[in-house]
């Protein structure tokens, strides 16, 4: 896929985890937008380019500043790498639009998920990643918790409920991967 060929370099600059979440959510984003019926031309390139603004400056995680900044960064990497790929505006503008806000989770801000079905889906692939495998592996490293802590903690995530499930679909995996952490 051309698009992730000229994503993946910033992937490669960033943080050491990211390869495999992008890699992951695209064949979840596949299954999910077939399942659900959704628009695979906004969902899977909004997957493959949003975290595409780690791979400049300095991040650390869940600290707002790095999320604001990884984002503006992002949505202007995203455009370049659209319009390179001549991808249709009006669609290339959504998704730039979705980059600039895919993290606004950590200021509070839950309402645009719930409003927008490529958003909202989106936002549970993001956090899912918590659950799979190689996903639960980086995130326990990097918050410096146990098994049983990090499971607690995704058990007890506000996400839950401030922004539930978008789809069925994304709920079933969820619950999948929560059963299979077990």
């Amino acid at each position: 896929m051309d698009m992730w060929k000229l994503a993946k370099p910033y992937y490669e600059k960033g943080r050491p985890m990211d390869i495999d979440h992008i890699e992951w959510m695209m064949k979840d984003a596949m299954f999910v937008c077939k399942e659900e019926k959704l628009d695979d031309s906004l969902l899977l390139p909004l997957v493959i380019l949003h975290d595409v603004g780690y791979g400049v400056g300095k991040h650390v995680y869940l600290e707002k500043e790095s999320k604001k900044d990884h984002m503006v960064a992002g949505a202007k990497i995203a455009e370049g790498i659209l319009n390179k790929l001549k991808y249709p505006k009006d669609k290339a503008k959504k998704i730039v639009d979705y980059i600039s806000v895919h993290d606004n989770w950590i200021y509070g801000e839950d309402e645009i998920y719930r409003k927008d079905l490529v958003l909202g889906t989106f936002n549970d692939l993001d956090f899912m990643w918590l659950a799979v495998p190689k996903g639960f592996v980086a995130i326990k490293k990097i918050l410096n918790k146990t098994d049983k802590e990090l499971i607690d903690h995704i058990k007890n995530d506000s996400k839950l409920v401030r922004r539930p499930f978008a789809t069925k679909t994304t709920k079933k995996l969820y619950e999948k991967y929560m059963r299979n952490l077990k």
